[in-house]
């Protein structure tokens, strides 16, 4: 590939990822308002925000922190010095370890969600409010394992050159949460009481999984193939932690 024609796949590539990012902003205010007009901003809203704040601020640290980028740099290099069968390796490796590590802070967040609840919450909120926060928070926790394994794989289409489907993931999750949310709560409670947020925790957890398999035919297109892989003790999987 000449330096023009990497140039323009640069400028398209910029111009894809930029429309990508906008439909998901937009489309994450829609998420925001439609679950205000439902709700309100009252008490059971505010539980939900609470229960979903703890693995989002999880998912900024693992998912799209510093472990996100050396991954990236880490599988790129693999594949400009010792081909794609080398990267793949690497990829299923850190995947089963994800995979593995991310399961078990699921179980650890399951598990102690009433301390964590009142940590954040400085054991303010009475006793129901803090109940359905408990079980939202438990509800969502697997929500960390899927958006962590769907940015290992947005890495790897990135590494290949393929930005506009992961780009995109964003958009499904947003489009998940809102549809399968609403769907959910109403059938729960079609007045939107506190009994539909299990609703909305139901399709956070839709919308994660969408933003994780809405990019599989485009991994499957690069040629990967996962396989677990436990053998974690490899240079590359210590470059990545």
């Amino acid at each position: 590939m000449t330096a023009a024609q990497e140039q323009r796949v640069s400028t398209r590539a910029t111009g894809v990822v930029g429309i990508a990012i906008l439909c998901s902003r937009v489309l994450g205010l829609i998420r925001e308002q439609v679950f205000a007009g439902l709700f309100g901003a009252g008490r059971n809203l505010d539980a939900f925000l609470m229960a979903f704040r703890l693995p989002n601020l999880l998912r900024d640290l693992f998912a799209e922190g510093a472990l996100s980028t050396a991954f990236i740099t880490t599988f790129s290099g693999k594949i400009a010095t010792e081909g794609d069968e080398s990267a793949w390796r690497l990829a299923n490796k850190v995947a089963t370890l994800t995979a593995v590590f991310m399961s078990g802070v699921t179980l650890l967040g399951i598990l102690f969600a009433p301390q964590l609840v009142d940590l954040l919450t400085w054991g303010s909120w009475d006793p129901d409010k803090t109940a359905l926060t408990i079980l939202l928070t438990r509800m969502m926790w697997p929500f960390m394992l899927l958006v962590s394994l769907a940015a290992l794989v947005l890495g790897i289409l990135n590494a290949k050159h393929v930005f506009g489907p992961p780009a995109m993931a964003s958009s499904y999750f947003n489009l998940g949460s809102i549809i399968g949310g609403v769907t959910i709560g109403w059938w729960l409670d079609p007045h939107f009481g506190a009994r539909s947020l299990t609703g909305l925790a139901i399709g956070t957890l839709i919308g994660g999984v969408w933003q994780l398999i809405a990019q599989f035919p485009s991994l499957h297109r690069v040629g990967y193939k996962y396989r677990a892989d436990f053998q974690w003790r490899d240079e590359g999987v210590r470059t990545v932690l």
